[in-house]
């Protein structure tokens, strides 16, 4: 990918082991490539097998003046490697980002208005609507609890109060656990919460978004579903299983994981598929997805394509738009991580991102003006 030139910016580090030594070696990681330049944001993933208390507060204190969120994940990453029981973590100096603010809502009640209050705390440290920040300046980080189902709720009110800003982000993980999820702003952490973050950016900046999938020719539409479960009990008037079944060439019985992996499906917007994933058949026919299925959406079924060289190519377009690149933060879905596991395609993923600094990690979902899966968003700075 080395087309384009790399200009110095993002300091990235991962580290394994105890959080008494996996959170000093990170930190000291990430310094050391800083170079002394003083970080106005801060990003860590670390896996669910560290306990919150010993590594939000460290990671905390180790960048007093910068803004700081993480979360919990299901699998971390940076450009070197990729691992499952880790953590990485990304600075961004203020060359890149001028300054930024951070704050934890709470979502274990009235979700809006856990996330009302968080965007009045943002608002309030900015000290002008987030409407009116300029979206060329300006963008949001995002990281959501993973396991109730917050993840619609949240990006429409970031949309109602911030519809030109791009705020990109994922989801937290718990290892595939499924049992609970947690984000950090600072020195807060919870494991019902919504971590916001926006940066003043002082480069150009560009969002990637990749999902390898294709189309099929194969529209379906909803006709009836349960939005608060996310399950769609019928297509086209008929049982949702099998009507999905019949799409993609197996009997009912036949439905698992993999071939939920294989088939999502995909709202199709300006030739773009957002995709949502199937994950389970439900008692009368219904299906569950991974995200809210609206009535009267129509769907297409997609196969999966070329995770690898669509990650590659996304980031080498926005690359090349930017002319010099100084790093990026991704957030790639679990279900992409799961296929690279049975493919062996976890250093070729890797690889893709051309030695253009990274971090990130592998979400419960990911965020971009929509919650998704089976996707890889992320900001690349220039």
């Amino acid at each position: 990918m080395n087309s384009a030139p790399t200009a110095p910016g993002l300091a990235r580090g991962h580290a394994t082991g105890p959080a008494a030594t996996a959170v000093p070696d990170l930190v000291a990681a990430v310094r050391a490539r800083l170079g002394g330049a003083d970080p106005a944001a801060v990003l860590y993933f670390a896996s669910s097998r560290y306990d919150p208390q010993d590594v939000v507060g460290p990671m905390a204190d180790a960048f007093p003046g910068a803004a700081v969120v993480g979360c919990s994940t299901a699998g971390e990453f940076t450009d070197a490697v990729s691992s499952v029981g880790g953590i990485s973590a990304v600075a961004l100096p203020r060359a890149v980002v001028g300054g930024a603010v951070a704050t934890l809502g709470d979502l274990s009640g009235d979700v809006h208005a856990g996330i009302a209050a968080a965007i009045r705390d943002i608002e309030a440290t900015v000290r002008v609507p987030l409407r009116d920040l300029d979206p060329a300046e300006h963008v949001g980080f995002v990281l959501i609890d993973g396991m109730h189902q917050a993840e619609e709720a949240v990006n429409e009110a970031l949309g109602d109060a911030a519809p030109l800003l791009d705020i990109v982000g994922g989801s937290a993980g718990d290892d595939l656990a499924f049992e609970r999820t947690w984000v950090a702003a600072g020195r807060a952490w919870s494991f019902q919460g919504v971590a916001l973050m926006v940066c003043h950016v002082e480069v150009p900046f560009r969002v990637v978004k990749t999902c390898a999938v294709r189309e099929t020719g194969i529209t379906l539409r909803i006709t009836s579903t349960d939005e608060s479960r996310r399950v769609v009990t019928s297509f086209d008037g008929r049982p949702a299983a099998q009507v999905y079944a019949e799409a993609v060439g197996v009997p009912v019985e036949a439905l698992d994981s993999s071939v939920f992996m294989r088939y999502p499906l995909g709202q199709m917007i300006s030739g773009e598929p957002w995709v949502r994933s199937p994950s389970a058949v439900v008692d009368g026919g219904g299906v569950r997805f991974l995200a809210q299925m609206p009535l009267g959406m129509d769907v297409a079924v997609m196969g999966t394509g070329d995770l690898v060289g669509g990650t590659r190519e996304a980031l080498l377009d926005a690359w090349r738009s930017l002319g010099t690149a100084s790093g990026a933060v991704m957030f790639n879905c679990i279900l992409r991580r799961l296929e690279m596991d049975a493919t062996g395609a976890t250093q070729d993923f890797v690889d893709a991102f051309g030695g253009l600094p990274v971090a990130g990690f592998h979400t419960y979902g990911e965020t971009w003006m929509a919650h998704v899966n089976q996707t890889l968003t992320g900001i690349v700075f220039g």
